[in-house]
């Protein structure tokens, strides 16, 4: 005759606080990473923006913020419309007589978060009355970039943050 007997195994109780820890310290090392990624598109910048990170955890979400309120990084993030310009105020006397234009190349371009040299380069200065669409700057979308980089990571950042919890509270999966 074959006995078989059946032990009850429980688990322990779910312990909620490691799990909001092991979450809290994974949303503050991804919003260091997402800061970082920001960084990289002002790498060369002179006068870098501050970038701020905010992190809120409530009852039912975890928030995460990456941001910055500099009027530059908004500007060549965003884009900006260019207009015409009349010269104001260079070469002395009553009135403006020539607008000076310096050769200058971008640091950042459309579609790559990446920043490379550039800025006021060698060349011919030109003197005019008028510029043509002065400036004009593409937008970059620095923001999409970096969301299009997370979109893939921030899930499986997460989810080894609740395994991790699930180990250390005896619920291994």
């Amino acid at each position: 005759m074959i006995s078989v007997s059946f032990q009850a195994i429980v688990a322990p109780p779910f312990n909620e606080g490691v799990l909001r820890l092991e979450m809290l310290n994974a949303a503050r090392k991804i919003s260091r990473q997402i800061k970082k990624d920001f960084e990289r598109s002002t790498k060369t910048w002179s006068n870098k923006p501050k970038f701020v990170i905010d992190i809120g955890f409530g009852a039912e979400a975890l928030q995460m913020g990456v941001f910055t309120n500099d009027e530059n990084y908004a500007r060549v993030s965003d884009g900006v419309e260019g207009k015409p310009r009349v010269a104001r105020g260079l070469g002395g006397g009553k009135g403006a007589k020539a607008l000076k234009i310096v050769p200058y190349t971008p640091k950042t371009v459309p579609g790559k978060l990446d920043a490379r040299e550039g800025g006021e380069q060698e060349g011919p200065i030109i003197f005019r009355r008028y510029a043509l669409e002065a400036g004009n700057i593409k937008e970059r979308k620095f923001d999409t970039l970096v969301s299009e980089i997370w979109e893939e990571k921030l899930p499986e950042e997460l989810q080894a943050a609740i395994d991790r919890a699930a180990v250390k509270t005896g619920y291994t999966f």
